[in-house]
């Protein structure tokens, strides 16, 4: 199989899988669904981390983000922009730079003067801009590169600010009214707070959708679909309690989409756990070029020619970027076990949709501590409600999860384990905990 001649990766932010071919309802994403369609979608794809940085970070070197040595300044990381250019690339990345955010994992301010020189120098491309994150901004520019592009061979990502917040568009009496809230996030308050950012939330995600029909129709109007390969994703979840910052599958399950005439089959749905750890492996596959040396992901390619996938399980994870809130999860296709590991703590809260309603309606749908384990049976339970994770009958079913889990942990040198790690001396949030007159828990300043 020839290699593509052009590669491009689109991030949108903060979106999860809420576009229509995944099944979500109240949103306009033609251009993305139609990518899905004509391409290869993986219905079965989640994310390493629960915010930007570990997902990143993930994608950029096939490592978990306890183990990718990247975010704490380590310029000879081997990255998926390195693979490509080892194979005859040009790299450009357009747009956000992730690792502005790379500060509390590394313990010391970024070590450059600009993103771009950081986008070189760090990230390995060979050339970064950073002007803006607007997506149809980054559309634009992206299509200048080609169409001025004298490189036999050019990979770009593009990533957008879309849909991350700000969430303060005018919206209309219309959208707030057609704003459906995401699947199997029950406990979500049905309000017009609620609605209305949702609203708000899907206009940003119709604009990084109309980004990414500029790109695909360049493409196909100038005869580059042929030669070209381009995957698309986001980091994570949608900012909403019990979904961002969380390793539910509301936090963790993400689109993943390959599109182009590169690719050997179209129009397949590929329904094999997938992992932002094979992001780089299955483009490089594609792409004749070797992946990122270390990384731990796995290529997909099977998956595109009907086969079963390589992968039997997905790790996620709250790490060096939550330190006081370490978290490990396992998501198999029926089961997601997840270790609290100080426990107590409630689901962290979305800051913009709290700060516009009424609070007590967090309290008394969210406010309760957190176990030290939870387990899920994704067949029977698709929203994550019933924790079963201290029922006699599932005990071995935990301790098969907890085992693999630990084990692909250890091998990949998790400081989680470590007794004097960054992690040591933290707080269980137990400890804070009261149970007032009504019956809700609510956290007290004195343990």
């Amino acid at each position: 199989m020839d290699s593509p001649r052009i590669i491009i990766g689109i991030m949108m932010h903060d979106t999860g899988r809420q576009f229509g071919c995944f099944g979500a309802e109240g949103v306009e994403s033609p251009n993305i669904d139609r990518m899905a369609a004509e391409g290869v979608r993986f219905e079965n794809h989640f994310s390493t981390g629960a915010v930007c940085v570990p997902s990143r970070a993930s994608i950029l070197t096939g490592r978990y983000f306890h183990n990718a040595q990247l975010c704490r300044y380590d310029e000879n990381q081997p990255s998926l922009p390195r693979s490509l250019r080892d194979a005859g690339y040009q790299c450009w990345r357009l747009g956000f730079a992730e690792e502005g955010e790379y500060a509390s994992p590394a313990g010391a301010p970024l070590p450059y003067a600009t993103r771009d020189e950081s986008g070189t120098r760090l990230l390995g491309y060979d050339r970064s801009w950073t002007e803006t994150a607007d997506a149809q901004k980054v559309a634009e520019k992206l299509i200048a590169i080609l169409s001025e592009n004298t490189a036999e061979k050019i990979y770009i990502c593009a990533s957008f600010r879309e849909a991350h917040s700000p969430y303060d568009s005018e919206v209309t009496p219309e959208e707030i009214d057609r704003a459906r809230p995401p699947k199997n996030l029950p406990q979500l308050p049905d309000t017009f707070e609620t609605k209305q950012l949702i609203a708000q939330f899907n206009r940003l995600l119709s604009a990084g959708d109309r980004a990414v029909g500029t790109i695909l129709d360049y493409l196909r109007d100038n005869g580059l679909e042929e030669t070209s390969l381009v995957w698309f994703g986001a980091d994570h979840g949608v900012d909403l309690p019990r979904a961002k910052q969380t390793c539910y599958d509301q936090g963790t399950a993400t689109p993943f989409i390959l599109w182009g005439g590169a690719l050997p089959c179209h129009g397949v749905v590929a329904s094999g756990l997938s992992s932002h750890l094979d992001i780089g492996p299955t483009v490089c596959e594609l792409a004749n070029a070797q992946p990122p040396l270390g990384g731990v992901g796995v290529s997909q390619v099977a998956q595109l020619r009907g086969l079963e996938s390589p992968r039997s399980y997905c790790i996620s994870e709250q790490s060096r970027e939550s330190l006081g809130l370490p978290t490990r999860s396992i998501r198999t296709q029926r089961y997601r076990y997840i270790r609290n590991f100080t426990p107590g703590w409630p689901v962290p809260m979305a800051h913009t949709l709290v700060k516009r309603s009424d609070p007590e309606v967090f309290t008394k749908a969210y406010s309760a501590p957190r176990p030290a384990e939870e387990l899920y049976d994704i067949v029977s339970d698709p929203a994550q409600q019933n924790n079963l994770a201290y029922l006699p009958e599932y005990r071995e079913i935990k301790r098969e999860l907890m085992a693999t889990m630990y084990a692909e942990l250890a091998r990949t040198n998790d400081s989680i384990f470590y007794p004097d790690s960054e992690y040591s001396g933290r707080d269980p949030g137990l400890a804070f905990w009261r149970r007032d007159g009504d019956g809700n828990f609510r956290v007290s300043k004195e343990k």
